[in-house]
């Protein structure tokens, strides 16, 4: 039975202070289910973890800086991202209900946001509804959610919907492949407040039947997707 845990589960020793890049991607690591990181850990590199198939779990440091580009990305049955011990926050990252944010500075208004950074892939849940703000633990009322990022949900297994909501004067963008190649999803739910849309963010998203915008918008989506054939999609309600 020891041998099996050891097979199944890797714990970080303390005193390491980077992940590097592609350190736990494809199939070396396929064995390992959860991923605990020590305190000590302040980044973790591009694609670190990325195709890491049987992996549904990772507990992070508390003492995290920085988490490269697609670090997460298509761990297909990842179900929950998590803080290790305390609060679900550090300086710069969050976890909400498993999903992980970054936290974003805009140097011209000089306020901060937070950038939805990965939902897990591999949940079993058929709908989410982005949050308009998460807890910070410092910011009274919560600090908005302002950006889904790059790759955000990409290849989710079992997403068939998404919905935004808007929040009063904030102005969301939607990144660079955030929903590609989901293969199940139907249905986006889009709010007044979405400023900007990446030509790629539903990318291979061949499901995709309906794009529910607000009465009285639909120029204003028509000008955010450029590809005519989307048009079809967008729905006022």
């Amino acid at each position: 039975m020891k041998e099996r845990k050891q097979k199944h589960n890797q714990l970080i020793p303390e005193g390491i202070t980077d992940i590097g890049d592609f350190a736990f991607r494809h199939e070396s690591f396929d064995g390992i289910k959860s991923i605990v990181l020590p305190h000590s850990v302040e980044y973790i590199g591009e694609s670190a973890f990325e195709n890491a198939n049987n992996l549904k779990y990772i507990v992070l440091s508390g003492g995290i800086k920085r988490i490269g580009t697609n670090a997460f990305a298509r761990c297909k049955q990842l179900d929950s991202l998590a803080f290790r011990s305390g609060p679900p926050h550090c300086l710069n990252y969050l976890t909400q209900n498993g999903v992980l944010f970054e936290r974003n500075y805009d140097r011209f208004s000089k306020s901060h946001g937070y950038t939805l950074f990965q939902y897990p892939c591999g949940r079993a849940n058929k709908e989410y509804t982005i949050p308009i703000v998460v807890d910070d633990g410092v910011t009274d009322g919560g600090v908005e959610v302002t950006e889904i990022g790059e790759n955000a949900f990409m290849e989710c297994q079992h997403l068939e919907a998404v919905y935004f909501t808007a929040y009063p004067g904030t102005k969301m963008k939607i990144g660079r492949c955030a929903f590609a190649w989901c293969n199940k999803l139907d249905t986006i739910g889009l709010s007044n407040n979405i400023a900007k849309i990446d030509p790629t963010a539903f990318q291979g998203c061949r499901a995709l039947k309906r794009i529910l915008i607000p009465m009285g918008t639909r120029k204003k989506f028509e000008a955010l997707f450029p590809l005519k054939q989307t048009w079809e999609l967008l729905m006022e309600e």
